[in-house]
C-alpha cells in the first residue's frame, strides 16, 4: 500500500508562496458562487489546527515541507488578532492511548499515534501559545468533535471563525465544515493552510469556497481586522 511520503511534494517556497496564493484565488473562481462577505472583525476569532512538531518541523515523518513555508503567515495572523485582543485558540492532535481514545478505526487509518505529555503535542519550532490563549486536545481530525470548542466560541461570543492550520484537506478543512454547521461564519486562508501536494490543498480551497466558507489570503484578513476591508 502506497505511503504518505510517496504523494508528498513540495509545492510551495517562500520566495513562492505570494505568487501561489494568486494563482489559488484565480484557479477556484468558478468554485466561488458567494461574494466574500467582511462582517464586522469584533467577533472574530483565530483557530489554529494541528501547527505541531510532527506537522510542521523539517523532517518528521508526517511533516509536509509545505507546513514550514506557511509558518510565517500563521504567525502574521497570530500578531493581528493578539495586538487587537481577538481570541486565539489552538487546537491539537493528542491522545492518552490508543485504547482509551484513539480506537481501532482510527489507528487503522492513521497509525502513528501522537500522544500526551511527549513532544509531539508541542506547537511547531518557531510558533508559541501565549498566557490566555486556550490550548484544545483533540481525538480526531475535528476540533468540535467531543471538545468543548463550540462552547468556548459560544462564551466568547465568536461568530466569525478563522481557520489557518494543516493539512488543508484534513484537519482544518473538517473544523471549517463543522463551524459552518453549527453557525459560524467561516474565512479560510489559502497561504494559512497546507497540504502534502498541490491537488489536495485545491482540492479542498475549491470545496470550502463552493459550500462553507471564504477562502482568502492572510494579508485580506490582516487587512480586514484592521478595517481596511469592507
Amino acid at each position: 500500500m502506497a505511503g504518505i511520503q510517496e504523494v508528498v511534494e513540495q509545492y510551495i517556497t517562500p520566495d513562492t508562496l505570494e505568487e501561489k496564493t494568486a494563482l489559488w484565488i484565480e484557479k477556484i473562481a468558478a468554485y466561488r458562487w458567494r461574494e466574500i462577505e467582511w462582517v464586522d472583525s469584533a467577533a472574530t476569532a483565530l483557530l489554529v489546527v494541528d501547527m505541531t512538531r510532527p506537522f510542521v518541523d523539517p523532517g518528521r515523518p508526517l511533516a509536509s515541507p509545505n507546513s514550514a513555508v506557511i509558518l510565517p503567515r500563521v504567525n502574521e495572523l497570530l500578531e493581528a488578532f493578539r495586538t487587537r485582543g481577538k481570541p486565539v485558540v489552538w487546537l491539537i492532535q493528542g491522545h492518552h492511548s490508543v485504547a482509551a481514545d484513539r480506537g481501532q478505526l482510527l489507528d487503522f487509518w492513521w497509525p502513528s499515534p501522537i500522544l500526551e505529555g511527549t513532544q509531539d503535542v508541542e506547537v511547531a519550532t518557531g510558533l508559541s501559545v501565549e498566557p490566555g490563549e486556550k490550548v484544545i486536545l483533540k481525538r480526531r481530525y475535528s476540533g468540535f468533535y467531543q471538545t468543548d470548542l463550540e462552547l468556548t466560541l459560544r462564551c466568547l461570543k465568536v461568530s466569525s471563525v478563522v481557520v489557518c492550520g494543516v493539512l488543508t484537506n484534513v484537519c482544518p478543512y473538517l473544523t471549517a465544515f463543522d463551524a459552518f454547521y453549527r453557525g459560524f461564519r467561516v474565512y479560510y486562508p489559502a497561504d494559512g493552510t497546507a497540504s502534502l501536494n498541490e491537488h489536495l490543498h485545491l482540492a479542498a480551497l475549491r470545496s470550502i469556497c463552493a459550500w462553507a466558507g471564504y477562502v482568502v489570503s492572510c494579508a485580506e484578513i490582516v487587512d480586514w481586522l484592521r478595517g481596511n476591508v469592507s
